[in-house]
């Protein structure tokens, strides 16, 4: 999957960061810039397991017009989703 651009609303860059720790950053990084895991989940929407300084979870809506990525949320990857990120990305 190509991701050409990130997008979030304050709303959730605010829950994400407060909940989670987790920055906007690190959620680009993480899609841009590396390799990550991507699969389709429910409602139309996909999930991205990548790494950057640590394995983070993304769920977000995708632009294929626009290869743009709406992100819904983020969180820490549990550790079976490292195993999956391990075993699918080499």
């Amino acid at each position: 999957m190509i991701i050409n651009a990130v997008k979030i609303s304050i709303k959730a860059k605010i829950k994400i960061h407060h909940k989670h720790g987790i920055t906007m950053d690190e959620i680009e990084k993480s899609l841009l810039q590396n390799k990550s895991y991507f699969a389709k989940a429910k409602d139309g929407r996909f999930v991205a397991i990548g790494k950057w300084n640590r394995c983070i979870t993304v769920i977000f809506d995708y632009a294929e017009k626009y290869k743009e990525a709406t992100i819904i949320t983020a969180y820490p990857s549990s550790k079976w989703q490292i195993k999956l990120f391990k075993r699918k990305v080499k």
